[in-house]
């Protein structure tokens, strides 16, 4: 039987257990039969390291009650899960394995036709050359590759069942540029839901070089509070993880800052914000969630106003309300979670060149990287690793790496220029343990005011 063919079966018998094993006071299920395969590793002066090849199947049956929610997943093809979940059993011990019938053992160290080593490799290596044509004082280029591949059967609280394929490709690329004494960092994270031919390789060479030698004459960046210009796709970093994460079922049951809010303001006018797991192309992007929902588009806040929120099927039937297609897990060995996709910000009216006009002084963060969130309360510092100073309504000189500071209720309400532009970036985000590729879909913004370098404590 082909392996296609295995997982679908197990996944309709996997179905029927869910139906005969369900709890009586049971509000929602659902079951996950995955295969998943991983490449990862890096390319740095021409050579390759850090292989890694993971390959991996599970089962999963999950049941929300009125008093609990329960899951049990194992590794290998085996629908009996169903039961022992109904049962109140636990997630199996990572390793273990049961003897469900359609395994599959693509063999060490072989992967699908679409990530074949040789072809990636190329691929690569292009961007690395594209990267070093660039300029003669690119020193250094590294590339961070991830390839996946997962065929998901996924089984809905109505016992119907959905097949699907994800493809991953994953890149975290470094260039390093040095002149005289000088040494100036560039960051680019490009990804597509697809395969290593939806990235133009030597586009995004190109682009995180020019990032590198344009640091060459950063100057040190001021410290205080100042509007700051945001560009888009990467640069909704900071709305994603500032901004989103009190707005996810999960969270709003522990009482997030936008819990007990629905339909009051908590945005300027100009924000409309949605969370968006049908845009083509993007990392985030599926047709159904690790539940079995269907993939559709939620608007969270429209014009300023609170909306809606993030949803798996236990903070909904919390909450009370449809869920909203946002269950995702790492694998199908841990519990799914209410998480963003590709977070959406609507564009505006503005031209990028009318919001740099109107802005007396203040910096221009290019690439907006990884910084902490204090979650109950909404504080955040992000790095902002390629930026510039804006000056008389100009962008002038590179400034060094930085830091932006404030909270994310704040961040909604002082967003006062929304550009026409849109730009799809990719990063990768964590909660509890489990971490997940997002896209970051929207425009170039100005906040009216963040502190930039220093402190708030």
């Amino acid at each position: 039987m082909h392996p296609r063919e295995a997982l679908r079966a197990v996944g309709h018998d996997l179905a029927a257990e869910l139906r005969r094993n369900r709890p009586k006071d049971q509000l929602a299920a659902s079951g996950e039969v995955q295969a998943w395969h991983r490449t990862s590793g890096r390319l740095a002066e021409g050579r390759v390291s850090d292989i890694s090849v993971q390959w991996g199947q599970a089962t999963a049956a999950r049941y929300v009650t009125r008093e609990t929610f329960l899951h049990r997943s194992v590794s290998g093809f085996d629908p009996s899960v169903a039961r022992t979940a109904a049962g109140g059993g636990g997630t199996a011990p990572d390793g273990s394995r049961a003897a469900g019938a359609g395994l599959h053992d693509p063999g060490p160290g072989r992967a699908p036709a679409w990530t074949e080593p040789g072809a990636a490799l190329t691929a690569l290596r292009e961007l690395e050359q594209a990267a070093r044509d660039f300029d003669p004082t690119v020193a250094q280029v590294v590339i961070d590759f991830e390839l996946a591949e997962q065929d998901l059967c996924l089984v809905d609280s109505e016992g119907l069942v959905h097949d699907e394929t994800r493809l991953l490709s994953y890149l975290t690329v470094r260039v390093i540029a040095r002149k005289g004494g000088r040494v100036a960092t560039g960051f680019y994270t490009p990804g597509v839901s697809g395969p290593l031919s939806g990235i133009d390789m030597r586009a995004a060479g190109a682009e995180v070089a020019r990032r590198a030698v344009t640091g060459l004459a950063a100057r040190p960046a001021p410290v205080g509070r100042m509007p700051v210009v945001v560009a888009g796709g990467r640069g909704m970093v900071l709305l994603h993880e500032a901004c989103c994460h009190p707005l996810e079922g999960d969270e709003v049951l522990r009482g997030s800052v936008y819990a007990g809010r629905m339909g009051e303001t908590i945005a300027s006018p100009l924000v409309t914000l949605r969370d968006d797991p049908t845009v083509p192309g993007a990392v985030g992007s599926y047709a159904y969630d690790d539940e079995g929902v269907r993939a559709t588009p939620t608007t969270l806040i429209e014009d300023g106003v609170l909306t809606g929120w993030l949803t798996d099927q236990e903070s909904a039937a919390r909450l009370g309300l449809a869920p909203s297609g946002n269950g995702r897990c790492t694998t199908a060995l841990q519990p799914p979670q209410p998480r963003m996709t590709n977070t959406c910000l609507a564009a505006g009216t503005s031209t990028v060149d009318e919001i740099i006009a109107s802005t007396e002084y203040g910096i221009y963060a290019e690439h907006v990287g990884g910084g902490e969130v204090i979650e109950s309360t909404g504080e955040f510092t992000f790095r902002v690793t390629n930026g510039h100073l804006i000056e008389n309504g100009r962008v002038t000189d590179p400034v060094e790496e930085t830091t932006i500071t404030g909270t994310g209720t704040q961040v909604l309400r002082d967003i006062d220029a929304v550009a026409d532009d849109s730009t799809v970036g990719a990063a990768k985000c964590g909660k509890f343990g489990q971490w997940v590729t997002v896209g970051v879909v929207g425009p170039t913004l100005r906040v009216g005011s963040l502190l930039v370098g220093g402190t708030n404590r």
